[in-house]
């Protein structure tokens, strides 16, 4: 066996509120925007599958060979749904919110990170 994942991971969830309801409204920038921050943590991107609601709202999923992570926006509440969960080690993914946090500048945002062990028997 030659690689052998951390046994704790991180995972990350939030809530952005107060986004600017233009970039709510633009699939296609959200996901350069997340993506973008992905590869710049050093992420390494498999797949996507995303999905655009009638009359508004944006889902996104990425597949990730570290894990995943996904978005959701809330367009009624200028408010979106960020999550993600990394096995490379504990405290990772930060780099990824932080700088997609960045590029929304919400006004206020519920973060909840916690380790995950997936190494007890």
């Amino acid at each position: 066996m030659g690689y052998k994942s951390s046994s704790i991971g991180n995972e990350i969830s939030c809530v952005m509120y107060g986004i600017d309801p233009v970039l709510l409204d633009d699939g296609k920038g959200l996901e350069e925007k997340l993506l973008d921050a992905l590869k710049q943590d050093g992420f390494h991107i498999l797949d996507k599958a995303s999905y655009e609601f009638s009359p508004k709202g944006y889902t996104l999923v990425v597949l990730l060979a570290e894990s995943h992570v996904s978005i959701h926006t809330y367009p009624e509440y200028n408010s979106l749904y960020f999550g993600l969960y990394s096995c490379r080690r504990d405290g990772d993914g930060v780099k990824t919110y932080e700088i997609f946090k960045e590029g929304l500048k919400p006004v206020s945002v519920d973060f909840i990170q916690r380790p995950i062990s997936v190494g007890k028997k």
